[in-house]
């Protein structure tokens, strides 16, 4: 009986039925291939998206560090200075000094943007000249403690002026003691 007309009719509902359902499936994987195809396009846009704003990022940070380093370097330029104070006709520094010296120069290796500008001073006694190449000595005093305390000597801009600076009038003892002497300027320019 199974195997008569009703078992060709209960075949083909049965065959239909599973081909519908197989075709469903198919399309059901179909779509899900499609879809998963689509994430990963997605994804693969968004990670190409992440890796340029993390090269944004990066650039902008480098460029705000710079800013920031260059705005504390010029702090810093205007704050921090040292003067070596010479004894009558001598371009000979004080022992006492030297470790003040070695310690603003190992404080400077870590900037070498900073460039130090050395005014070397004479009080009045002598003439001109000899004013000029006793401070001219005293500057390259300063200069050489300096390099042997790590500074190199391209970033050192010596600046004789002899008496020219000297505001000790003669006979004015403290007035002079202030005039024999090499401020140490840091600054961010290269000008010597």
């Amino acid at each position: 009986l199974i195997a008569g007309p009703p078992g060709a009719i209960l075949g083909a509902a049965g065959g239909a039925w599973y081909g519908e359902r197989m075709n469903k499936k198919a399309d059901r994987v179909a779509d899900m291939k499609q879809e998963l195809t689509e994430k990963q396009t997605q994804t693969a846009y968004l990670q190409q998206r992440l890796q340029s704003l993390q090269g944004q990022f990066g650039r902008e940070l480098r460029r705000v560090k710079l800013e920031n380093r260059k705005t504390a370097l010029t702090d810093l330029s205007r704050g921090v200075s040292l003067t070596v104070y010479f004894r009558t006709n001598s371009a000979a520094i004080d022992p006492q000094l030297l470790p003040r010296i070695q310690r603003l120069a190992a404080f400077l290796q870590e900037f070498p943007e900073i460039q130090l500008h050395l005014d070397a001073h004479a009080d009045v006694r002598g003439d001109a000249a000899y004013n000029k190449a006793l401070s001219s000595r005293r500057a390259l005093a300063v200069q050489d403690a300096l390099v042997k305390s790590g500074i190199d000597g391209l970033r050192i801009h010596a600046h004789p002026y002899g008496e020219t600076g000297a505001a000790g009038a003669a006979g004015d003892a403290e007035g002079m003691m202030l005039d024999r002497r090499v401020n140490i300027i840091l600054n961010l320019d290269t000008q010597a």
